[in-house]
């Protein structure tokens, strides 16, 4: 989807205005002054916030972000102040971070928040983008997209409901009877929903959708707005996404790569006690010429759903990276950017094509004929390709380094423990509590939850009903004087990376149904041809014989998408393939506090910061943050689905 931004503009009397829709973003009165009085007192707050754990508000147009300013604004002064505020606000025409300074300047009561709010400004792309504030105790999760599809794919259970928007003359799909049931669904009883419009369209629609209604005096000149409780006269179900709270926020981790890092960071900044397990030690972190690899998005002409899950994951990494860099954690990277070369004219041309008709954000990505990129490399190259300005590489030791420094952090030491050079075995349920058993039948650690990040090896402690496959990759070390090194990472038929300590990385190979952990010349030898395709004057007088490098091992699924969330009881399934042969993954039978992460494939480095964040938010009840069918693509449960929907289950 393009994303056309908002123009700035102002009426005759100097409110913000929207000419798309002849309408203005606040009341002339005060736009601060409406937000407090509509939408934070319309939903009784703060008084019903205090004390709770995890708050969610949804907002359906967030406009200037004076909402969001005002109601973080009040959970900094208020003592009863939840613990976690998750804001989830839609947008369809988002401001650029220059308009957003213009139109701030007028609300200096704001100054300090809206400054954080526009420093963490997403670039303009489609889908969702999870902002943290206030060392994450505030979350701002945005949805650039339309309302009426937006709604559909945000996962949580709202506490509050700011409806906000154009007016019902101006804008009338967004407060449609249709809108008002998506509404509905991701809402629970007692939910409550505050509106400056009392629009008869406005209030059918409510009251259709099981909301009971209250007019209240208005802000400024409007006599009268709308408040409203999530009250239906018939039996629901309640939310299908729902806090399922943990008693005993205890979390065993199996595995310490880039998923099992994650995780683990991720879970104890929530306050959770974490056991981490790794059958082997952890490698030193600075070791000359140790593995890097490359993090960008992937652009494709539909914008599928691995280009869609590639962007979240790309920028909510560079987002996490930078947060703990911030609070001083080393890593070794660097935003260099990165070269995405085509293939040939054919692809070329399809990349121009995409170029224009996506209009993304220049530092997002952008298309650069050949000439230009050979200007950002500094060497001759065989095409142009894909800019990524804010691409690069890192070295994934150093990330998994920092995040068990962070994770470690966060509970003082002895809430995180690390089990190392010790073999899950096998697991155990008793009592409603999950055991990881060593070989010798011993218990490792105990815990109400369990988190797999351990790879090829998920397979062999839970089935989620699919084979994954293991891909070996080795990469090339070149010494620096030997080779012209690009200024940027240049990929296409492989990679190459900057002179980073004078090695040059290059690689890397794809070898399926190959264990060999040691290093083999062929694949030297192939990573050679590679670099000569991306960079012709890359000429080594060094034999492959004489290289050294690093050999690792992917794990990928048949569809080419990570495997994140709960696991599904394939036994219980298999009982029950009658009745799941038209179901969806809601009503998959799941094992009790068993989660997953695993299949990040090549794109490890993009992939694992999210996929952390949603297992996380998955286990509190939180929202997700991703868009439900992103999430839906990557559910362990997918496969056991079509199985059940073929009749193959």
């Amino acid at each position: 989807m393009r994303i056309d931004p908002a123009e700035l503009a102002f009426d005759a009397n100097g409110t913000p205005f929207a000419p798309a829709y002849g309408d203005v973003y606040h009341s002339a009165d005060s736009g601060p002054g409406q937000a407090r009085h509509v939408f934070l007192g319309g939903n009784d707050l703060p008084r019903r916030w205090a004390g709770a754990r995890v708050y969610t508000i949804l907002e359906t147009g967030f406009g200037l972000g004076l909402n969001f300013l005002a109601t973080w604004s009040e959970w900094r002064d208020d003592p009863q102040r939840p613990q976690r505020l998750h804001f989830v606000s839609i947008e369809k025409h988002p401001f650029g971070r220059d308009a957003l300074a213009a139109l701030h300047d007028r609300y200096v009561a704001y100054a300090g928040l809206a400054a954080q709010l526009r420093d963490a400004w997403p670039p303009l792309t489609a889908g969702l983008h999870r902002l943290h504030f206030e060392h994450e105790r505030v979350t701002l999760t945005l949805a650039f997209a339309d309302v009426t599809s937006a709604l559909p794919q945000l996962t949580l259970c709202a506490d509050a409901i700011y409806l906000d928007g154009f007016a019902p003359r101006c804008n009338p799909e967004m407060w449609s009877p249709q809108l008002m049931k998506r509404l509905a669904r991701l809402a629970r009883v007692g939910t409550t929903l505050a509106t400056y419009s009392t629009a008869g369209v406005v209030r059918s629609g409510l009251e259709a959708a099981g909301f009971a209604l209250e007019k209240r005096r208005g802000f400024g000149a409007k006599r009268e707005m709308l408040c409203a409780t999530y009250a239906p006269r018939w039996p629901v179900r309640g939310n299908a996404y729902s806090a399922a709270v943990c008693a005993e926020r205890h979390a065993i981790v199996i595995g310490a790569g880039l998923a099992g890092a994650a995780v683990s960071e991720r879970l104890a900044l929530r306050g959770w006690r974490i056991d981490l397990i790794e059958r082997r030690t952890l490698p030193a972190v600075h070791v000359p010429g140790s593995y890097a690899g490359v993090f960008h998005p992937h652009v494709s002409r539909d914008d599928c759903i691995l280009s869609r899950a590639a962007r979240n994951g790309f920028l909510y990494a560079a987002k996490r990276w930078s947060a703990l860099q911030r609070t001083g954690h080393a890593l070794s990277w660097a935003k260099c950017g990165l070269l995405q070369l085509a293939s040939d004219s054919r692809q070329e041309r399809r990349m121009r094509e995409t170029a224009a008709a996506a209009a993304y954000p220049g530092h997002y990505a952008r298309y650069v004929v050949r000439a230009e990129a050979e200007a950002l490399a500094g060497c001759r190259l065989r095409a142009g390709g894909w800019w990524f300005a804010e691409g690069g590489w890192m070295h994934p030791l150093s990330l998994i380094a920092a995040q068990l420094a962070a994770a470690s952090a966060y509970g003082a030491g002895s809430r995180f423990m690390q089990h190392l050079d010790t073999a899950v075995h096998a697991l155990a349920r008793v009592d409603a509590r999950w055991q990881a058993l060593a070989a010798d039948g011993s218990v490792i650690a105990t815990a109400p939850v369990i988190v797999l990040a351990n790879s090829n090896d998920v397979a062999r402690l839970a089935t989620i009903a699919q084979p994954l496959r293991s891909i070996r990759g080795q990469v090339t070390y070149l010494p620096a004087q030997q080779v012209q090194a690009p200024r940027v990472a240049v990929s296409g038929s492989g990679y190459v990376l900057p002179a980073v300590d004078g090695v040059v990385v290059t690689g890397s190979t794809y070898d399926f149904d190959d264990a060999d952990p040691a290093l083999q010349e062929s694949g030297h030898a192939a990573n050679l041809l590679r670099l000569a395709q991306l960079l012709p004057d890359a000429h080594t007088p060094l034999h492959a014989s004489m290289l050294d490098g690093a050999v690792g091992f992917r794990c990928a699924s048949p569809d080419h998408m990570p495997v994140v969330g709960a696991l599904p009881d394939v036994h219980a399934a298999h009982e029950r393939r009658a009745e799941l042969s038209g179901a969806h993954l809601a009503q998959l039978p799941r094992r009790a506090g068993l989660y997953c992460v695993s299949a990040l494939g090549s794109r490890g480095l993009v992939w694992a910061a999210l996929a952390g964040e949603m297992i996380a938010s998955l286990i509190e009840g939180e929202p997700l943050p991703a868009e439900s069918d992103l999430a839906g693509a990557m559910d362990p449960g997918r496969f056991v689905l079509r199985q059940a929907r073929s009749g193959m289950l």
